[in-house]
């Protein structure tokens, strides 16, 4: 079995810092779309966003999407750096803080071009993977366990 131990405060941390760097792509978002007067419900792709540059249209939408796709994946990073800290305390504080980091150079990369966002990319999704699988592992070794 586990046990909830000092370690795990570095998951939580990490779980903490997802969700303030999230929060903060949020805060880029709702500048941009103050930027170029865009107001709700119009995402980027609506009529107001119609009337804007092709240039001031890319920089809205990069900033959106930099946003969307960290909502998109934060229950899956958050749970997973959670789970794998149960087990792995202090694998899932690296990976998780990898992770926080990954992001940080996608969102960067991203906010000037699309095709920026890739290195970052990698950077965050690997670490990830192990999150996903360090839960994996943990869960079923305490099932092995207990069940046989």
């Amino acid at each position: 079995m586990f046990q909830i131990g000092p370690t795990y405060a570095w998951s939580l941390l990490v779980a903490v810092a997802m969700n303030i760097q999230c929060t903060m792509a949020g805060v880029g978002s709702f500048s941009a779309r103050t930027k170029y007067n865009i107001e709700a419900p119009d995402m980027g792709t609506g009529r107001q966003s119609a009337k804007l540059s092709d240039k001031a249209w890319e920089d809205l939408n990069r900033a959106i999407r930099i946003h969307m796709n960290y909502v998109e994946q934060l229950p899956t990073s958050i749970s997973s750096v959670l789970i794998c800290g149960l087990f792995y305390p202090t694998l899932a504080a690296y990976l998780g803080g990898a992770y926080v980091l990954g992001r940080h150079i996608y969102g960067s990369g991203y906010s000037k071009d699309a095709a920026r966002r890739t290195f970052g990319f990698y950077i965050f999704f690997l670490p990830l993977i192990g999150l996903i699988g360090g839960s994996v592992v943990g869960i079923e070794k305490v099932l092995w366990s207990y069940y046989f």
